[in-house]
């Protein structure tokens, strides 16, 4: 089991995420923003993250971009769960390890990237 930090300004998306990721076995914190996951990350350390990107307050690119460059949690893996990645940015910000769930995705798919960056975080990618 993992602990796992969500976010996204959808409540039908954040239900199924932790829906989704509790049945997989994981504890799951959810988060209407960037900021806000940022701030949950920082304050609890979960094993990962998974993140939209247009949200408002923060995007999820700025919220990774926040955690990578943080060395308390420059080591937690992120999921990019998204429908919006641009390309440029994404690749400005993700690392080795980071996954990306293009939405709309399934429960398999998001399960998939989470044990992949989970996986990667413990191989230390």
């Amino acid at each position: 089991m993992a602990n796992i930090a969500a976010a996204d300004d959808d409540d039908n998306v954040q239900d199924m995420v932790k829906r989704v990721l509790t049945k997989a076995g994981h504890d799951v914190s959810t988060h209407d923003d960037g900021a806000a996951l940022v701030e949950q990350a920082r304050a609890h350390h979960p094993d990962a993250v998974v993140t939209d990107n247009e949200m408002p307050v923060m995007t999820g690119l700025e919220a990774v971009r926040a955690l990578h460059e943080d060395p308390d949690t420059a080591d937690i893996p992120a999921v990019l769960a998204s429908g919006s990645v641009p390309a440029a940015a994404a690749a400005e910000v993700l690392r080795d390890g980071d996954q990306v769930v293009t939405k709309p995705f399934t429960p398999a798919e998001l399960n998939a990237g989470v044990e992949a960056a989970l996986d990667s975080a413990q191989d230390g990618s």
